[in-house]
Formats: structure tokens, sequence, C-alpha cells
């Protein structure tokens, strides 16, 4: 299913969302980002991907523990009657040389093939695991930023910065992590930061709260408290207890103020 935001009014939704609205049979307007069906090819494509270069790497290892010596000797016995009359006008030698060449040759030629191929797998499984990442970002990113009212081109690769790809149980799932690489929590329960907790940190934060349509008399997308003063980098003491442990820690390290 595509990704809705349903809005109530055209005038609720960003502007530049407008003429991509679709009223509904409850005369609401919905905004469908039509990316899901792009990422459901894309996982078809890995999957088929990751078969095949696993079926390359079980025929590479058909070469491992082979005895080149070994396999010339069968091959020599297998070609003893044939070998039997080159040998009689004194080309056994010969005959001989040739077919350890022979053997050779289309060992070693038949291993770099197969390194190839997966080598060349490798590379396709790359490409298409950054195009799905891109995908499932840009999906959920999307509806976020547009139910938060705010800019994409502005957010976007901001957003994208903060953001991985894990895979879990099968699937693949967008997370918000850390300078660390690792994924941020929302609560002390363990509850996963999704993309539209870091939207909505954002939104409240006095440099990127600028790409979000303003919200009441300020005419700012910076929360009202943070204008108390007239200052964009002031809050009141109870606005700021309010804030996570991360957002206190960003909002002292930029110079913020409280106001009591």
């Amino acid at each position: 299913m595509p990704i809705e935001q349903i809005f109530e009014t055209k005038e609720d939704a960003p502007e530049f969302l407008r003429s991509a609205l679709l009223e509904n049979a409850d005369g609401k307007f919905v905004f469908q980002a039509e990316l899901p069906h792009e990422v459901n090819g894309l996982k078809t494509a890995l999957a088929k991907e990751r078969q095949e270069k696993k079926e390359r790497e079980a025929k590479l290892k058909e070469f491992d523990g082979i005895d080149v010596q070994a396999a010339k000797e069968m091959l020599q016995k297998k070609q003893e009657l044939e070998a039997q009359a080159a040998k009689d006008k004194g080309d056994w030698a010969t005959r001989e040389r040739q077919l350890q060449e022979q053997l050779a040759a289309q060992l070693t030629g038949r291993e770099k093939q197969y390194q190839s191929e997966i080598e060349t797998r490798d590379q396709r499984i790359q490409a298409l695991q950054q195009s799905l990442d891109k995908y499932l970002i840009e999906a959920q990113a999307t509806a976020a930023i547009a139910a938060a009212k705010g800019t994409p081109e502005l957010l976007m690769p901001h957003i994208a910065q903060q953001v991985r790809i894990f895979e879990e149980d099968g699937g693949f799932v967008p997370r918000v992590v850390d300078a660390q690489g690792q994924p941020r929590i929302a609560d002390i329960k363990g509850t996963p930061f999704t993309i539209r907790h870091l939207v909505e940190e954002m939104k409240n934060s006095p440099v990127y709260g600028r790409a979000f349509e303003a919200s009441g008399a300020g005419g700012s997308g910076a929360s009202n408290a943070t204008r108390a003063s007239g200052k964009a980098n002031t809050v009141s003491r109870s606005t700021f207890n309010e804030f996570t442990a991360s957002k206190k820690m960003e909002f002292i390290k930029n110079g913020g103020a409280i106001v009591d």
C-alpha cells in the first residue's frame, strides 16, 4: 500500500504538496507517496541476486581440495587407448604434455570465470542495496515531513545522514542512529527513535525549524517557547525540562539560554 498523509483541508498541507492532493469520499485531502511498489521491486531483485551469488559460490567450492595432478592421471587413464596409438608413433611425450596443459588451463579458466561472476554479483547486490536503502528512507521521510509541514529539499539531506537501514527478521528497517552509528531510542523503555521523531526534533530546533511552515503568531517554524524573549536560542525552564537528554545537550552546545 502507498504511504498516505490525510489533511482536513488543502490549506493544512504544505504548499508544495497541494497540487498532488486527492479528495476522498469524506471530503478530506490525501497525499500518497508512490514509492512502496518500487521498494518491492528492489527487494525482489536483491533476493534474486543473493540467491544467484549463493549458487555461484557453491559451484566455486567444487574446486576446493582438487588435486590437479590426480585429475591429470585420471584423464590419462581415460585416454589410454587413444594415447597408445600416438605413443606407437613416438608422440607419447607430446600427447601427455598436451593433456596436462589442457586440463590445467580448463581448471584455471573455470575458476577465474566463477570468481569473476561472484565479484559481479557482489557489485550488483551493493547497488541494489543502496537503491533500496534510499527508497526506504525517502518513503518514510516524505510522509513525516509532509505531516510536519516541512520542506523536503532542505530537510531530506540532513535526515538521510542520520538514518541507516538494518536487516531485521528478514526485512529492512530504517533506524535513526547517533554519532557512533548506534540506533537511537525514544524513551527508557527502549522504544525505537523513528524518522517521525527525528522530524519533530528538527522542527523544534532553532536551526532546522526554519525549514517548516510557521505555526502560531510567531511566524517561524521554531517553537513559540523558543522565541519567548525574542532570541532564537532562549527557552523557558519548563520547556527545557520537556526536552530529551540529547536535545538538552544540543541546545546547550548551541549556546542556548534558559529563562525562568
